[in-house]
């Protein structure tokens, strides 16, 4: 892995992808949101993400409950 500074040139390909697969109709529709909107669109996504990481290790731990699974994915302590 080469780095320049601090980034290496394994994170600068993985973000050039990235962005290239950004939707630039999203990002017109995403400018004209308010501040607040975008709060709510952030959050949502989270949301998302986080409920499918809970399911995903629900399915790994069957023992866990529903919250203890987030509980566990909030802390960021879960390899999955």
């Amino acid at each position: 892995m080469t780095t320049t500074g601090n980034i290496s040139t394994n994170w600068r390909q993985a973000v050039a992808g990235a962005v290239a697969e950004v939707d630039r109709q999203q990002v017109e529709i995403s400018r004209h949101l308010t501040p607040a909107q975008r709060l709510e669109q952030m959050q949502s996504m989270i949301d998302l993400v986080e409920g499918v990481a809970a399911y995903r290790l629900c399915q790994r731990q069957p023992e866990l409950s529903e919250a203890e699974a987030l509980r566990i994915i909030r802390s960021r302590d879960v390899n999955i």
